[in-house]
């Protein structure tokens, strides 16, 4: 006798459709989600480099200096040297630690006349102490220009500060006019 299996038809279906291959269709895209074309993506703008003492000055300037018979000495801020942008001793200490900074300075031999300029980089923070230690010490204050004209038993000297783009420029001259050197450092490092 012979048996017959008996299969239900709805599993003949499923293993049927199983092995069978299942036509593909190309999916359509939408405009939404077609590619964009490639773009160039943007250039991040370069940080302002600090300049060095060769530079920190224009050649009209330097022209200037060196005709008054001035010599420079370079960078001379480290501990100890005494070359800042300021003769204030807070505002120094704010200066001098800072961590990306320049002070270039400049004297006329055999007398007390002297020059020196500093740049640095600043953080929100730290200007927002600068202007207060500024203030605090009776610096004139006109926007973010900062001046000063002090007398003393040793000599006259002057200051300009300014605080501009992230940077503060600032000089100390005695025997000179520091808003020059300040105006003209600013010029050559924000052109």
């Amino acid at each position: 006798m012979r048996r017959t299996l008996l299969v239900p038809a709805a599993l003949i279906v499923a293993l049927a459709a199983g092995c069978a291959p299942t036509p593909v269709t190309a999916p359509t895209a939408t405009p939404s989600e077609t590619a964009a074309p490639s773009s160039t993506p943007t250039p991040t703008a370069e940080p302002i480099a600090l300049p060095d003492c060769d530079t920190i000055y224009s050649d009209a300037v330097v022209a200037s200096l060196t005709g008054e018979g001035r010599s420079p000495l370079g960078d001379v801020s480290g501990p100890g040297m005494g070359g800042w942008g300021t003769a204030d001793d807070n505002i120094e200490a704010i200066l001098s630690a800072i961590p990306e900074r320049v002070s270039c300075t400049w004297v006329l031999p055999a007398t007390e006349s002297g020059s020196t300029t500093s740049i640095a980089r600043l953080d929100e923070a730290t200007r927002t102490t600068l202007i207060d230690a500024f203030t605090a010490a009776g610096y004139v204050v006109d926007g973010t220009l900062f001046e000063i004209e002090v007398d003393s038993e040793i000599g006259s000297y002057n200051e300009t500060h300014i605080l501009a783009d992230g940077f503060w420029v600032g000089s100390y001259f005695s025997g000179g006019d520091s808003a020059t050197l300040t105006g003209d450092a600013l010029a050559q490092l924000l052109p």
